[in-house]
Formats: structure tokens, sequence, C-alpha cells
């Protein structure tokens, strides 16, 4: 071929076109030969998949349990093209337990399951991790276990934890028989730290075991009437505040002319910080100057306003009360009337003298006489006949209004009807 015929022909585009199609046929007999090449493929982690586990519960209220083995690794073989692509997220290991009818432990051959347009029929297994995987059929059941919660933070400085109150006390637990049996209790925990006020929080709770251990219940197929326990925190604040005795004045005495002694001056409430806040002091009493002449002795009770809590733990106190100051005279009262007798009675007076006990200061008493002195009856409340005692008597000291009588009085009367 000479040059001039040699330049013609590269030039022709009828050449070229078929040096186009001889190379692409090269390369579709180079990649046909390929693709079709057998080739092995490591797949590692292939998940396991129940297959009809819904109808075994929804229809015999059974559930799988207890499997061997969540993942397994398989070694396949198959063309390049049909299995060359492959990974393990592809591809599953089937177990069908649609046609299980009761419960037991059960060892089955999986099989794997290629997604589409993979030929299963051409894919061969190699070798596998495991060849079998053993699971347990368990009946579906509910039980009710108690609530066990904890608080494991702090309260701050000056503040009371109170006794830890939650909701619901049982939660209802539905699932695998097996799993249930091991239930002993729903835990929650608390761990809020320097707490200064009542706090109300939403905790989640683990299950435990017999042996105190938290069940692991991932995988488990549980089901829970709740999802949360409601759990109160009650934090009050801390007070030391004074007692004070209440006293009712009369007979000659006030506040001023009293000494007294308590056994304890002072107790700690708790309680909110709304209501602690407001009470500076804690009212014992009220003692009656009217009952006693100089000296009086009790143990009284310490009663709190609600929602108050006594944390010192005393109860009562014991009081000691002296008049000073004061003096204590016998006289004899012979001026005895009544007042408010109903219209349809009348009285006859037995009692026509009294001897009572007038306390005030001694150059007051000095000045008194019998003169001074009565005693009146109220006999309003009458509703019947005969000799009746009445101890609703006053006595009255005129012209000294820093004296009066100290102890009660009785008088008596014959009552008859008009």
């Amino acid at each position: 071929m000479t040059k001039k015929s040699a330049k013609k022909l590269f030039s022709s585009n009828i050449f070229w076109a078929i040096i186009s199609l001889l190379a692409a046929l090269a390369i579709w007999v180079y990649t046909t030969g390929t693709q079709q090449e057998p080739i092995e493929v490591e797949l590692n982690g292939v998940e396991v998949v129940f297959v009809g586990e819904d109808t075994l519960q929804a229809q015999r209220g059974l559930v799988i349990t207890d499997v061997s083995a969540q993942t397994v690794d398989v070694v396949i073989e198959g063309a390049r093209m049909n299995i060359g692509r492959l990974g393990a997220e592809d591809v599953q290991a089937v177990v069908d337990v649609s046609r299980y009818t009761s419960t037991g432990n059960y060892n089955v051959t999986y099989t794997l399951a290629y997604p589409e347009g993979v030929d299963a029929n051409s894919v061969g297994v190699v070798r596998r991790s495991i060849s079998t995987v053993s699971f347990q059929v368990t009946r579906v059941d509910t039980v009710s276990v108690p609530v066990e919660v904890a608080f494991t933070g702090s309260v701050a400085e000056g503040y009371l934890l109170g006794d830890i109150e939650y909701e619901p006390t049982t939660v209802e637990v539905m699932g695998p028989q097996s799993v249930l049996e091991t239930v002993k209790s729903a835990y929650a925990e608390v761990a809020l730290e320097e707490l200064n006020s009542t706090r109300e929080v939403e905790a989640p709770f683990d299950l435990i075991d017999a042996d105190g251990n938290v069940i692991d219940t991932e995988g488990l197929d549980l089901e829970f009437n709740i999802n949360s326990i409601t759990v109160t925190i009650p934090v009050s604040v801390i007070k030391e505040v004074p007692l004070y005795l209440l006293v009712t004045e009369g007979a000659g005495a006030t506040r001023n002319d009293i000494r007294y002694t308590l056994s304890e001056d002072t107790i700690t409430i708790a309680g909110d910080a709304a209501v602690v806040d407001a009470i500076n002091r804690i009212d014992i009493g009220p003692v009656d100057l009217t009952s006693f002449e100089l000296t009086y002795s009790d143990t009284l009770d310490i009663v709190l306003p609600n929602d108050v809590q006594n944390i010192s733990g005393i109860e009562e106190v014991d009081v000691t009360v002296e008049v000073v100051g004061l003096s204590v005279r016998s006289f004899t009262v012979t001026n005895i009337s009544y007042t408010g007798l109903p219209e349809q009675y009348s009285a006859e007076l037995v009692t026509h003298a009294l001897s009572v006990r007038i306390r005030a200061e001694q150059e007051v008493l000095e000045a008194l006489s019998a003169s001074n002195l009565r005693a009146v009856a109220d006999l309003s409340e009458t509703t019947a006949t005969g000799t009746m005692d009445t101890s609703n008597v006053r006595i009255y000291v005129d012209g000294a209004t820093d004296a009066g009588a100290v102890g009660a009085y009785r008088l008596t009367f014959n009552i008859t009807r008009n």
C-alpha cells in the first residue's frame, strides 16, 4: 500500500467506524466473561429476622425470646454480576415461626433472603459462622409489679426532706411469661441536688429482678401501662421559734404581775416556707390567772398550726407561774343575789354566807371589807325545780378595780315553778 493509499484509508470514516465496532466487541467479550466469573463474597453481621412473629403473638399469644444470635456471618459464591455488589445489610437470615403453636425451646436452620434482582438459585453458601438459631417460644402475660423509688440527691442547708411520695404504686408489664417471672419490682431513682422547695418530677424506671439487678429489657418486646413514675419530693424550711405563754388576766392580776418559766424556751419547726416564715412564736396555754392564788404549775400541750411539723419532738412543756407584788386575803360575803332566772321559776337562797379569796396589792386588801363584796349567781339556764347547786357565780369587788376573787365558787338555791 502506498503512502497515498494509507493516508486515504486512515482518513476514511468507514475505517474508523469498523475500528470502533471491533473495539466495542472486544470490550463486551471481556466484560461478559468477567461478570460471569464465579466469586466468593464474605458477609459479616447478616441480621437474623423472624417471619410470622406478628401472627404468632396476635393469634396465639406467643412471643419469641432468648434468641441465640442477632446476626450471622456467611460466605457465599456466585457469578460476579449476581452477587458482586452485595453487602451484609442487603441480606437477611430468615427464620419462619408462623407455624409454631406451642411453647418450648427450638433450634432452627435459617435461610438466606436476597434483595430483588439477585438470582437466589444461583447463589451457593460456602460456609456459615453458625448454621442454626435457637430461641424460646413463650406465652405473653401481664403482671403488676410494685414500684420502688429512691431519692439519691440532697437538700440545701436549713431545709428538711420529707417522706417521698409517688404515683402509681404499681406498674403493669406485658410480655413473655418467661421474662415476667424474673421481675420483682419497678425501680425509679431521682438525684436532684441542693433542693430548697418541694419538687415533682417524672422519673423513668427500670425493672429489677429478685437479686436486685437491673433487667436489660432491650429486645424483650415488653409493654408498660405507663412511661414514668410521678415522684414528689417534699422539702420544708426549718425554723427555731420561741414558746410564748398566753394568760387570761383577772382577779387583780395582769400579765405584768406574773413571772413564769418554761421547761423549753424554743422548739424547731418545719413546713412550707410561706407558712413557716410567717410564724414568729408558738403560743401555749392560756393559763387563767383567776384559777389560782399566787403560784401555778402544770404541763401544757404544744399545739402547732396546720401543715407545720414539730421536728424537735417536744410535744408538751412544764409551766410554772408566780404572781408577784400581790397578796391574797379571805372575806365572807353575805351580799348574795341572782340574775337571769326565767319568769316561770322562783328562787330561794339556801347559801347565806360565802367565803371568798380576794387578790390585790396589800394596801388595797387592807382597805377592803365585806361590804365591798357581792356574789351574784347566773340562773338563766334553769330548767328544773328543786334544790340546785350552781357554779355560775361571779364575785364583784366594789370600789377596787385592781382586786378580784380567785378560784371558783358555788351557791345553792331552792327552785320552784310559779
